[in-house]
């Protein structure tokens, strides 16, 4: 007769997986390992599974439950919850010590507070966050002035004037408005002197 049963690793530790409902036709296991497993319910047949990778890279187990909804765990965090203990209350977030979040071993996770959180994320490689302002504008503040004192002014077209600087009229117009370069101010003096 064939092994129907998952080999566990030296010192692996296997945690039933509550959905909060019932599940179909399967109950699910993980492991401090983080290796996920699915028990037949009739014959008791344990396969391993994947899981689902979520937008962010974590890996998920998502089941259909038997009243049809959906039960989701993310496995680094019931791996945490169920095998790594938490020193304090106010540890919420769980870190990959290697930055790896499909590497959901119990000694990869560890518990950390917001700013921990905050802080291994700009130390985190995988992490861009935001990108870094451009310095290609097309125009210079000096233009913008000379822009916004013709456009006040309304002598010339918006159209012409954005032809002159080299940018769209919806660009001229968002000048004009002060949604784009509104921290470039002009001089109502300057701009009556020249009237």
């Amino acid at each position: 007769m064939q092994d129907v049963s998952v080999k566990s690793f030296w010192n692996e530790k296997w945690a039933k997986v509550d959905f909060g409902k019932e599940t179909k036709t399967c109950n699910y296991e993980i492991s401090n390992y983080g290796r996920i497993k699915s028990v037949d319910k009739l014959t008791g047949r344990e396969r391993l599974l994947r899981g689902a990778k979520a937008r962010g890279g974590l890996i998920m187990l998502n089941q259909k439950l038997k009243d049809d909804s959906t039960g989701i765990v993310y496995i680094h965090r019931f791996v945490a919850e169920n095998f790594v203990p938490r020193p304090s209350d106010d540890k919420d977030y769980i870190l990959h010590k290697d930055y790896d979040k499909a590497n959901n071993k119990w000694n990869n996770l560890e518990w950390a507070t917001e700013l921990e959180w905050k802080e291994y994320q700009k130390q985190n490689p995988n992490h861009k966050g935001r990108p870094a302002r451009t310095r290609n504008y097309k125009l210079t503040e000096s233009q913008v002035r000379m822009m916004k004192r013709m456009l006040i002014r309304g002598k010339t077209k918006r159209k012409i004037i954005a032809r002159k600087f080299g940018v769209s009229e919806n660009c001229a117009y968002k000048i004009e408005k002060g949604i784009r370069w509104g921290h470039v101010n002009i001089d109502e003096e300057d701009t009556a002197a020249e009237s």
